[in-house]
């Protein structure tokens, strides 16, 4: 259940407003699992969830639980544009709520996704803020420099999770098994 941003970033309206109640417990789970510095957020159209805000990178990580398929969506929102804001689709992902380990992999993938959304790169030439951009002849997202054509640098997005995997794997001795996991985000 993936929110689009400029309605959550709207003032919020009379009917969007919804009376207290007490968290329910699936909800206080997850709320538990959560760093800190995650706000909860709760309305009509998304139920309860969760928002990390960067104002330094303009980016921010959502966290929308979907109870009734048991699955929690983790994504990164790029707001430098401030008529709508972009989802970083390699950034972002499902999470399934099953197994004994659901609640350490919500704490390791939300604590992944605050930093990633610290890490707006700068562009390789000029050293200026990158923006994201997308291929017309593909869709495939990647950063480019806020000052194109005047610069073109730019950078590809990489799924962090499978670089992780590969440095991972590249120093474990030969003949052990690397401690692997499935990527969350």
């Amino acid at each position: 259940m993936v929110a689009l941003e400029p309605t959550l970033r709207s003032a919020p309206t009379a009917q969007s407003i919804l009376p207290y109640e007490p968290l329910p417990s699936v909800f206080r789970i997850i709320e538990y699992n959560l760093p800190r510095n995650y706000r909860r957020y709760r309305d009509t159209q998304h139920g309860y969830h969760w928002i990390y805000r960067v104002e330094k990178t303009n980016l921010s990580a959502h966290i929308y639980p979907n109870v009734d398929h048991h699955i929690i969506n983790i994504a990164i929102y790029d707001h430098r544009n401030p008529d709508e804001s972009k989802l970083i689709r390699k950034w972002s992902g499902d999470l399934k709520m099953t197994g004994k380990k659901w609640r350490r992999r919500l704490r390791q993938t939300a604590g992944e996704a605050t930093v990633l959304a610290h890490q707006r790169p700068a562009c390789p030439n000029c050293r200026k803020p990158l923006i994201l951009r997308e291929r017309r002849s593909d869709q495939q997202q990647f950063f480019g420099c806020e000052d194109y054509p005047g610069c073109n640098g730019s950078i590809s997005i990489i799924d962090h999770d499978l670089d992780r995997k590969k440095a991972v794997s590249a120093s474990s001795p030969v003949g052990q098994n690397s401690p692997t996991r499935v990527s969350a985000v």
